[in-house]
């Protein structure tokens, strides 16, 4: 995938106050204050933003090679943070932060253990938030994206040269602690109000969320808060997540011994997540949890029903919208138009009960375990990247889609003497006209890749 320099550019300063507003985020929870992070005066952390250009370069080369993606990763962003942490220290005479112990070149198990957790994170962020960042920046005119590029890099650059000055005349060393102290009093005024913003945003959020967690301190945690009480949003996403993941499994080694073969069973491009399995679940908890006192003949009942409704109207959405078949019922008995069948539906009677007498207690009691303010942050993760990794999987299934129907119109005007971006027999050329997106999509996810992820999805050819 090519780039160009104004691209970069953006991606360059938008990641870089990603991660700057990330750490500010991450210190106000650990040290519960505004924690100025940052070389600049700016908000920005340059580092992430280097780290991420030279990332969404390398990794698309190496295809669907993790392992090597991982330990390019690991040393891009090792040497990068080193590298930083090294001219931020030569420019201060002075170390800013302990940038060795989060790079593989800190020598200490500690320092490798956080070097890899970074470039586990760093990963993520380039496969699962740049692809939509990717979409929404291409919507945005060049012209527009150069101004942005040209005022954030100026600003940038004359920031850095006043440090540099300001560095320079100092003739001593008291004059150059004074220097840095006066720098760095200008740097907190400047980043105070939107770091602390931040801040109060994150502790807002957190307070409105567990209201009870001063009175727990104070307490000297006489009574623990519980996580995801009852059935709650909260409970509802892990249960998505725990359930997605399990039925994923589950399918995968359904087909192993069924099937004699390991297929994936997944519904998304990255992770093995059954989207269907997690819906399902969400649905059974939300509506059969107030049959869980009466007996089984009547979760039996609701179950299959809602688990029918449930199976075809997925088929429906999913051919609809996406133009895919995923399965296809039609050669067994008492099938309801190849979408759903009456042996699933006591199948899924069957898995209601079980569920919501045995594996969704079991479940919400682990849930319920969880560090509240550790879970909270979790959740908002998982549901940042697992939106992303939703928009990528939808965008990539809709160009495969439209890649089989561009072939199969290619295939019939070549019986009829015009072939789609090739000269005809009257001479003339049309050629596949493609947007920034597709090519980006064609790129990073070909026919290849997508078979392997959803082998037996079926495309309804236009």
């Amino acid at each position: 995938m090519q780039y160009t320099y104004t691209e970069l550019a953006a991606y360059l300063l938008l990641y870089s106050f990603i991660g700057w507003a990330l750490e500010v985020a991450f210190f106000a929870v650990k040290e519960r204050r505004f924690c100025n992070r940052g070389f600049f005066s700016l908000p920005l952390c340059p580092e992430y933003g280097i780290m991420m250009d030279i990332l969404i370069l390398l990794l698309p080369e190496q295809g669907t090679k993790w392992l090597l993606q991982f330990l390019t990763t690991w040393m891009v962003v090792s040497v990068v943070e080193y590298f930083s942490g090294g001219i931020a220290a030569k420019i201060w005479k002075k170390h800013l932060w302990n940038y060795e112990d989060v790079t593989l070149f800190g020598g200490k198990k500690k320092s490798v253990l956080l070097s890899l957790i970074k470039a586990a994170v760093v990963m993520t962020a380039v496969l699962l938030l740049h692809p939509p960042v990717f979409i929404l920046f291409s919507m945005i005119p060049t012209i527009v994206l150069r101004i942005i590029d040209i005022a954030g890099l100026g600003l940038m650059a004359a920031d850095l040269v006043s440090i540099l000055i300001a560095v320079r005349k100092s003739r001593s060393l008291t004059e150059l602690k004074e220097t840095q102290g006066r720098l760095l009093q200008e740097q907190k005024e400047v980043k105070q109000k939107l770091g602390g913003k931040i801040y109060h945003a994150v502790w807002k959020r957190l307070n409105r969320a567990y209201p009870e967690m001063e009175a727990l301190e104070e307490a000297d945690r006489a009574e623990r808060y519980v996580f995801a009480r009852g059935v709650c949003v909260d409970k509802l996403i892990w249960v998505f997540m725990i359930c997605a993941f399990l039925g994923d499994l589950i399918e995968t080694l359904f087909c192993r011994v069924t099937g004699g073969v390991w297929m994936s069973r997944s519904s998304v491009i990255y992770g093995t997540f059954s989207i269907v399995w997690g819906f399902g679940a969400v649905i059974l908890t939300v509506v059969l949890q107030r049959l869980a006192g009466k007996e089984d003949r009547y979760i039996f009942l609701a179950g299959s029903v809602l688990g029918g409704v449930y199976e075809y109207l997925c088929s429906v959405f999913t051919e609809i919208f996406l133009g895919t078949t995923f399965w296809d019922y039609s050669d067994m008995p008492f099938n309801i138009g190849g979408r759903t069948n009456l042996l699933y539906c006591i199948f899924w009677g069957l898995l209601s009960v079980v569920w919501v007498k045995i594996c969704y207690p079991t479940i919400s009691g682990w849930i319920e375990k969880l560090p509240p303010l550790g879970a909270k942050i979790a959740t908002w993760a998982v549901i940042v990247l697992m939106s992303c990794d939703a928009v990528i999987s939808a965008g990539a299934m809709v160009r495969y889609v439209e890649r089989q129907d561009s072939a199969a119109v290619q295939e019939s005007n070549a019986d009829a003497g015009t072939v789609v971006g090739t000269e005809s027999t009257t001479g003339t050329v049309r050629a596949e006209k493609k947007s920034v997106i597709d090519t980006f999509f064609d790129v990073n996810y070909p026919d290849e890749r997508i078979e392997k992820v959803w082998p037996n999805m079926k495309v309804e050819v236009q």
